[in-house]
């Protein structure tokens, strides 16, 4: 027995050992940006992303043709940022800013800033009818179902898009002022996409778009959004423990729920009502951290906070109170 346990240790030790952290950038001339890092790579692999903005683009063939991203992921290997504010991947050049084609849930994106794409005006093409799944933060493509971390995703077209038997975990996540949705779901198949403390706010479509498949949505802020705040067709996704507020707010009342959802206020531990981010309006750079007297603050399942941060500031002031309607819409010009 000791004997078996012994090889068992140092059976798991040598696979521990096996896996290697790729840093980015590199002394090695041939790493020169990240996807080379990827490339090299092999299962249980890290590639650690240091301090600086990433922009070079590759590109793929995917179901929706040749497609541009910074990074295409491989199964099995992690890409960490060292700083979330401080590693930033602009795909203004790009269609996506990371691509996952096939991938599983080992494959993992953290601690990173996503930014840029393209504006609404300039989306379109006519490839398919609903082109929202162009462009976009982080796009899950052919069964991909990566585990997606302490992740913001700002200022591109569609936060993130998941189409056709794709089944990735988003935790921790901020999707903000993008210019449709902040996360669009296509007929992703019988296993849910699942989304736990994500703060989706101020995107100029829906906060979450659901267009058949299964999704669950837990402990998340989806506030301030243009249409929906989640709008749900041919599904029935479960909603637990979430605050939508004042989205679709050109409705009378505001629509935080759309398509074929009722509204769940009141029911299964959700609530709408003001989370009094510190900064909406981005008169200090934005900050989507919340007043220490916010509902979201110990709001969620067993005390969690709703949303991916929690107290950051003590002055509760809702936007919607101060902030004319003028200024508000030009959070999406």
């Amino acid at each position: 027995m000791r004997s078996l346990l012994a090889a068992l240790v140092i059976t798991t030790l040598a696979v521990a050992a096996a896996a290697d952290v790729i840093h980015i950038p590199n002394e090695d001339p041939d790493i020169k940006c990240i996807q080379d890092g990827i490339n090299i790579a092999d299962p249980g692999d890290t590639v650690l992303i240091h301090a600086g903005v990433y922009d070079s683009v590759s590109f793929v063939d995917t179901p929706l043709g040749s497609r541009s991203a910074v990074c295409v992921m491989k199964d099995g290997v992690t890409i960490r940022g060292m700083d979330r504010d401080d590693v930033v991947i602009d795909h203004t050049l790009g269609d996506f800013g990371i691509l996952c084609l096939d991938v599983g849930s080992s494959c993992q994106i953290k601690s990173l800033t996503i930014l840029g794409g393209i504006t609404k005006e300039m989306c379109g093409g006519g490839e398919v009818a609903d082109d929202r799944d162009l462009r976009a933060g982080i796009a899950c493509l052919e069964s991909a179902s990566p585990t997606i971390r302490y992740v913001t995703i700002e200022e591109s077209s569609t936060g993130i898009v998941c189409r056709d038997d794709c089944a990735p975990t988003i935790e921790g996540t901020e999707i903000v002022r993008c210019a449709h949705h902040g996360i669009y779901v296509f007929n992703n198949g019988a296993s849910p996409i699942v989304i736990d403390q994500v703060t989706i706010v101020a995107n100029y479509d829906y906060g979450i778009k659901l267009s058949g498949g299964s999704l669950t949505v837990t402990n998340s802020s989806i506030t301030h959004n243009h249409k929906s705040g989640i709008h749900a067709y041919l599904a029935d996704p479960t909603i637990e423990n979430c605050n939508l507020y004042w989205n679709d707010y050109g409705s009378v009342p505001p629509e935080n729920y759309g398509g074929d959802l009722s509204d769940l206020t009141g029911s299964a531990g959700n609530i709408s009502e003001e989370p009094f981010y510190c900064d909406y309006t981005g008169s200090s750079g934005y900050d989507y951290h919340v007043c220490f007297e916010s509902p979201n603050v110990g709001g969620g399942a067993g005390g969690v906070d709703i949303g991916a941060w929690g107290g950051g500031c003590s002055d509760c002031t809702s936007p919607v109170e101060v902030t004319s309607w003028g200024a508000i819409k030009a959070l999406y010009r």
